[in-house]
């Protein structure tokens, strides 16, 4: 089963000393985020699957999909199929508004410090 997800946030305030002005900074970011929604999202599906709770509708997607399929996984898949399916989870995170500080004050006083 796979699992893609597009995830776009604001910037809203930046306390650490990082010039957001630049593109570099903000796919990193848009990385790092995207990485740690990934695992958020892989922590999740493995507590569903350990509970053995589909909470996410993979059967419902493959009923969709593969109705002969579903028919003959449906009577175990909470206890059976869900629990041992393997789930590829793609992130991909975007950073559209920066606020309206793009320059952190600590980097203007790292700055003036140099």
């Amino acid at each position: 089963m796979s699992v893609h997800t597009r995830v776009e946030g604001d910037l809203g305030e930046v306390e650490v000393p990082v010039d957001t002005r630049q593109p570099a900074v903000i796919k990193k970011m848009e990385k790092a985020a995207g990485k740690e929604i990934k695992k958020e999202l892989q922590t999740a599906i493995k507590q569903a699957q350990t509970d053995k709770v589909d909470i996410f509708g993979f059967g419902e997607a493959l009923e969709r999909t593969r109705p002969n399929q579903w028919e003959k996984f449906k009577s175990e898949w909470d206890d059976v199929y869900f629990p041992k399916l393997d789930v590829d989870v793609t992130v991909e995170a975007y950073i559209r508004r920066t606020g309206l500080r793009n320059k952190s004050f600590l980097s203007s006083v790292k700055e003036k410090q140099q």
